[in-house]
């Protein structure tokens, strides 16, 4: 039986207390008192746990990494390769509305803000991606070989095709706050996959 540490909980605590400031605010537009007061840790406590708010922010992509990948191994459910991608979509999409199209991705987000001037965040974010779109890239490939998709389909092209979909979808459902923008892209991306 594996026991969890006061410091462990504390730490957990903190990365999803942060997770959800960053989401709302961006990294640039939270401070480590906004943390401090969500958190109600103190400020040594905190810095006892992170050196520095990009140390804190680098470990809350990595938490959120964590969780979207245990996320998309279960959602990536079905009969048949396609099915699969089709219904990953679905899950990721009911998250967006589940949290009423607040935020978007903590991914995408970060991409935009932090990419072109800080390379660590920028690191985190290309596996998130590159993960993501491997994953889908094996499905399609299984897809492709066993005859439900065309020969000339180059699944990593298409991989990535769905996965740039599925942030414009986040992005844009993050703007009208209308799930029939989400229902939209869907449909977009079960027409790509031949369904």
């Amino acid at each position: 039986m594996s026991t969890t540490s006061k410091g462990e909980k504390t730490r957990e605590h903190i990365l999803k207390a942060t997770r959800k400031i960053l989401v709302a605010k961006g990294f640039h537009n939270t401070s480590i008192s906004t943390v401090i007061e969500a958190t109600g840790v103190k400020k040594g406590n905190l810095y006892y746990h992170f050196a520095s708010k990009e140390d804190l922010g680098l470990a809350v992509l990595e938490d959120a990494k964590d969780e979207f990948f245990s996320f998309l191994a279960k959602a990536l459910t079905g009969r048949d390769p396609i099915e699969k991608i089709i219904n990953s979509c679905k899950a990721i999409f009911t998250e967006q509305v589940k949290n009423n199209f607040v935020g978007g991705c903590l991914f995408g987000n970060t991409a935009l803000e932090m990419t072109d001037s800080n390379q660590k965040f920028s690191q985190v974010i290309q596996e998130v991606f590159s993960r993501w779109t491997g994953l889908l890239e094996e499905h399609l490939g299984e897809a492709r070989e066993t005859g439900m998709l065309p020969a000339s389909i180059q699944p990593r092209l298409l991989a990535k095709t769905v996965v740039a979909t599925m942030e414009g979808a986040i992005m844009i459902s993050r703007v009208s706050k209308d799930k029939d923008d989400l229902n939209d892209f869907l449909a977009v991306i079960t027409g790509l996959l031949g369904r």
